[in-house]
């Protein structure tokens, strides 16, 4: 066959031809952009859920739209308000500092503010740091017998937490037990993985750090 002969030739050999063909190239490309545009605007509004896990370890299915998805659950605040309990109430004389300040990061400004001042003492005044190193004693809270109950009616949001305090290595030493209350308020989880601020707390018949503060208004949503 003579390239005279060839339909490939003869096809583009026309302009009238190109063109036409061109013309159906590009009807073909727009139809499929056109649909590859409408499945992505409709995959982008349906509502989507994703698997997130908390500082708890629980994986849990929310949508991401969902206020749900940047507020911690009641798992979450329970294993907040446990862990900052044991922490504060522990009061090892050879682990305070470190206790101290790892609930002092987890608390609001003014909160903390006056925390680490009772915590250090003034000239006239004798410190909770010193004082409770000053007893060189161990004592633990064991995290299994904390009960924790949380309450999400009102905001800021509260925890009470009950457990015992032991004291290590000596006989005979009573187990002193404690109950602490807390209110807690949202927090960027871009500064704390928790999502949450301790506002207030206080102890039940004992004397813990609690100033009186405006509570913080919910964000309208």
């Amino acid at each position: 066959m003579g390239v005279k002969d060839s339909r490939f030739i003869a096809v583009w050999a026309s302009a009238e031809k190109r063109a036409r063909v061109w013309c159906w190239l590009c009807i073909t490309s727009s139809s499929f952009l056109g649909m590859s545009l409408m499945a992505t605007i409709r995959a982008h509004s349906r509502p989507r859920e994703v698997i997130r896990i908390g500082c708890d370890g629980i994986p849990e299915v929310v949508r991401i739209e969902e206020p749900a998805y940047s507020d911690p659950s009641e798992r979450e605040i329970r294993a907040f308000a446990g862990e900052f309990a044991e922490k504060v109430m522990r009061r090892d004389s050879y682990s305070v500092r470190q206790d101290f300040l790892w609930a002092a990061r987890r608390m609001a400004p003014e909160l903390q503010t006056r925390f680490k001042q009772e915590a250090r003492g003034t000239a006239t005044k004798r410190g909770a740091l010193e004082a409770i190193e000053s007893l060189a004693q161990r004592t633990q809270v064991e995290p299994s017998g904390l009960e924790t109950k949380i309450s999400k009616e009102t905001y800021p949001w509260r925890a009470e937490v009950k457990g015992v305090r032991q004291i290590v290595g000596r006989e005979g030493a009573a187990a002193e037990p404690f109950e602490l209350r807390l209110e807690l308020v949202r927090a960027s989880r871009n500064e704390l993985i928790e999502g949450l601020l301790v506002w207030q707390m206080a102890m039940v018949d004992g004397e813990l750090v609690a100033p009186v503060l405006t509570a913080p208004k919910e964000a309208s949503r």
